[in-house]
């Protein structure tokens, strides 16, 4: 950063990026936290963004991911503050992919301590405004997202193929969305005999469970964004029987890939004993 000839290199972001990632794998949040918005800065002083190309591009979507996963952590806006101007319609399969990130960025942004506090009627609209949305990204999918047949055994959360394994963790991270979303909103948005909740939480589980069931072993990207979800979504459940099969694919996720070193399975299991709704919302607040 001294050397002027280095200021917009894009090594330096890359290096930064990397650094970045070893800093999460060790669990060092404060560096980790301070990684990503020295990253941040960096990419605002190269005028970096969602819609630059080539390596530019790659870096500013491996960022936003880091980003929203510490946010989702840290229970915080996501530091973004680019908005994307082409319409969902005008995206290809690819670039609908990675929209998911931008979507769920937008979405731990509602669920934050900061945009908690606004008043109830302006969160219903923003919350209407997000599930709709997500609707949108649904909507248009082409048929590269659709499921391929498989054979599967399981009646809870049958497994769900689609190929490439970036379209199936798309179709995760929107469910997740959806899932933060819905479990957020507030009260007056739905009425008591409205079943929509219901309806979104079940399909969203299906879709997040359905995929990591089928997620290959040795995908270690594949692997790490079901993990993820499982264990964020895992909040709306309260089947047992769901439960236990929810734990079952967590636990051979997170032995895939050796990390976190804490078990996610047993914190999970201990949310579940004390099974009281209040208990899980302040556990979703700050898992």
């Amino acid at each position: 950063m001294h050397h002027p000839s280095h200021t917009q290199s894009l090594d330096l972001v890359a290096a930064a990026v990397l650094i970045s990632t070893y800093e999460m794998i060790d669990d060092s949040i404060q560096n980790w936290k301070r990684r990503i918005e020295g990253i941040f800065w960096i990419q605002q002083f190269q005028d970096i963004d969602g819609e630059c190309k080539g390596l530019r591009s790659a870096l500013w979507w491996a960022w936003l991911q880091q980003d929203t996963w510490a946010a989702l952590l840290e229970r915080r806006r996501t530091l973004n503050i680019w908005k994307s101007e082409r319409g969902i319609a005008s995206l290809t399969a690819p670039e609908l992919a990675r929209y998911a990130w931008y979507l769920l960025g937008q979405c731990v942004n509602y669920i934050s301590e900061e945009e908690r506090q606004e008043g109830t009627v302006r969160r219903s609209d923003r919350g209407n405004e997000l599930l709709q949305m997500l609707k949108e990204w649904r909507e248009a999918l082409p048929s590269e997202y659709n499921p391929l047949p498989l054979t599967s055994e399981e009646d809870i959360f049958p497994a769900i193929w689609i190929n490439p394994a970036s379209y199936a963790a798309a179709l995760q991270i929107q469910s997740l969305s959806l899932v933060l979303v819905v479990l957020q909103y507030p009260s007056l948005g739905f009425t008591v005999n409205d079943r929509r909740p219901k309806h979104i939480l079940t399909a969203a589980m299906s879709t997040i469970c359905g995929i990591a069931r089928s997620a290959h072993a040795d995908d270690m990207a594949a692997n790490l964004v079901s993990m993820n979800c499982l264990y964020k979504a895992a909040i709306c459940l309260h089947d047992e029987h769901e439960r236990l099969a929810l734990l079952e694919l967590l636990d051979i996720s997170q032995q895939r890939l050796r990390w976190p070193e804490k078990s996610l399975r047993k914190e999970l299991e201990l949310v579940y004993s004390q099974n009281t709704f209040r208990t899980m919302m302040k556990w979703g607040h700050s898992a």
